[in-house]
């Protein structure tokens, strides 16, 4: 039996592991390293009135569009990641935990004298105290946007789905994002965006939107404090990115998806405890972007979507779910 046979069968009988397994994603976007420092404070500095934290233990993880990554790869598919990464430690971690977690950086640019992405996090017990970020917002050269334009033509022709990951730091650019949702549409290939900024033209054309609340509310220029605000907003983004869908993530109130020409789509969280939201939209990016992939129908991947987004608040970190954790008996 082919692959492709296997995940139609697999689709009938609800058969996550099998949906997900081999399905190959492109990620391009902004990838970052996730580092944490953990201890416990028990004094304030004699030098000035700040905690003072007695370091236990540190670890680090992939971050931004890495941590998209990481959670395709923990569902059993394949992603192809493009990013950029500077020749300096925290770009050499983030490679090693590429190879660690089975994951190719064959696609990643060299970023000459950008650093890499790299946010710390000081954390006492359970409390995260402060976070210091490392990073360049600078636009990036022709010769760096045409390196990863090259990349990330050719993870996209080998690819069934297509995540953009925007952060921010200068990757996605107008030129770039309009670039590779053409690719996209022209290869018939879903393109799932994580939008950043109030921008969301440059994402024109691409086949879902996820911003959060607050990005949603920038775009559109629209407070969002009730639901009626909200419907209102999601029209006006309907209307901004014609042939575009709009799912917003709403933290404890769940997700609402907006469709051209349809009502909209509300699904209540499933969080049962919320430890940590760092990560969250990364992992609701993959779990929709990898469903989309495997042709399940959008509201059912936004189901999916919502499950992964629960189950993850629950772990502590920058962390991935995997597909035990996304049954429920309603397939």
């Amino acid at each position: 039996m082919s692959l492709r046979t296997e995940r139609a069968a697999a689709v009938t009988t609800g058969d996550l592991a099998a949906i997900f397994r081999g399905l190959r994603v492109a990620v391009i976007g902004d990838v970052m390293l996730d580092e944490y420092l953990i201890g416990s404070v028990a004094r304030i500095s004699p030098e000035a009135p700040v905690p003072v934290l007695d370091v236990q233990s540190r670890k680090c993880t992939l971050g931004g569009s890495a941590n998209v990554a990481a959670n395709i790869a923990a569902l059993g598919g394949i992603p192809i990641v493009v990013g950029a990464t500077a020749t300096d430690k925290a770009g050499e971690e983030l490679r090693q935990l590429f190879v660690k977690a089975g994951i190719s950086p064959d696609h990643l640019v060299d970023s000459g004298s950008r650093c890499t992405t790299s946010k710390t996090r000081i954390v006492a017990g359970q409390q995260q105290i402060v976070r210091l970020d490392q990073e360049s917002r600078d636009v990036f050269s022709e010769e760096l946007t045409a390196a990863v334009l090259g990349y990330a033509r050719a993870a996209i022709a080998g690819a069934q789905v297509a995540v953009l990951s925007d952060y921010g730091k200068g990757l996605l650019s107008n030129k770039v994002s309009q670039v590779l949702i053409e690719e996209g549409r022209r290869l018939n290939l879903p393109v799932v965006v994580d939008p950043k900024g109030k921008d969301f033209g440059k994402y024109r054309g691409s086949s879902v939107i996820t911003p959060n609340q607050a990005e949603a509310a920038a775009a559109s220029g629209i407070t969002i404090d009730s639901e009626r605000s909200l419907l209102r907003a999601g029209e006006y983004l309907l209307g901004l990115l014609p042939g575009t869908s709009v799912l917003v993530t709403r933290g404890a109130d769940g997700m609402t998806l907006f469709r051209q020409a349809e009502e909209p789509v509300t699904v209540p969280t499933v969080a049962r405890r919320v430890f940590d939201v760092v990560g969250a939209g990364d992992t609701a990016v993959a779990v929709l972007a990898m469903s989309m992939g495997a042709g399940l129908p959008l509201p059912r991947a936004m189901q999916l979507a919502n499950l992964a987004a629960g189950a993850v608040v629950g772990k502590q970190g920058t962390a991935t779910v995997t597909p035990a954790e996304l049954i429920e008996p309603c397939f």
